[in-house]
């Protein structure tokens, strides 16, 4: 059980791990960046702004102090000249770690550690607030013609509704007997055509019964 243990073993021995993170620490600070897995990345990030700190407060003891992990005096001097001027407005987050995917063999997570060299800006605020003048035109929706039209059309079939609503029950027996004597009136009609079919047909057959019957006499004779 590792309760309470911050250090990372990174699979090696204590020496081991230190040479390397030294190593790293250097190359860093030398070239601006360096490519490592993203244990290794987390453990050195730690030192790198450790050293950062060293650099800003820029006395001899902390100079004596960085000579101690970063194994060349130029790279030393580069700190202390150079990336302590970059890294004067910033109070922290002096590294970034960028991840670039898995490593093809293994799958380890590999990363970009670098330098943040990007200065910071301040935001102003200002007290007073802005007040714009926005058009009621382009807030507002105007109406158009094919909305008129369905406003009157919605309208009358409101009126519609009401008048529905509002009928009495003496209107609906009247409707009722209308409604009836117009159904009389179209059966009346129906049966008087049908007779008058009926009359046609037989005239009609009379008269080819006659024209017939005349033919078969002449033949006879």
């Amino acid at each position: 059980m590792r309760h309470r243990r911050k250090t990372r073993k990174l699979g090696c021995k204590t020496p081991h791990r230190q040479a390397m993170l030294r190593n790293m620490v250097t190359s860093l600070f030398e070239h601006g960046r360096i490519v490592t897995t993203l244990p290794r990345a987390k453990e050195l990030r730690r030192i790198a702004d450790h050293m950062v700190t060293l650099a800003k407060e820029g006395s001899l003891h902390s100079r004596r102090q960085a000579l101690q992990v970063i194994r060349s005096r130029k790279v030393v001097d580069k700190l202390f000249s150079h990336w302590a001027k970059v890294f004067e407005s910033r109070n922290g987050g002096y590294v970034r770690i960028v991840r670039i995917g898995p490593r093809r063999g293994d799958a380890a997570m590999m990363t970009v550690v670098e330098a943040v060299e990007e200065p910071l800006e301040k935001i102003k605020k200002s007290g007073k607030k802005s007040t714009k003048t926005v058009d009621t035109a382009s807030v507002v929706p105007q109406a158009t013609d094919k909305d008129l039209g369905t406003k009157e059309s919605s309208s009358e079939l409101s009126e519609e509704k009401t008048s529905s609503e509002t009928k009495t029950p003496k209107d609906e027996t009247v409707e009722q007997e209308k409604a009836e004597k117009t159904e009389e009136s179209v059966l009346e009609e129906t049966s008087t055509e049908t007779e008058s079919l009926k009359e046609e047909n037989k005239e009609e057959s009379e008269e080819v019964k006659e024209t017939t019957n005349k033919e078969n006499e002449e033949t006879k004779s």
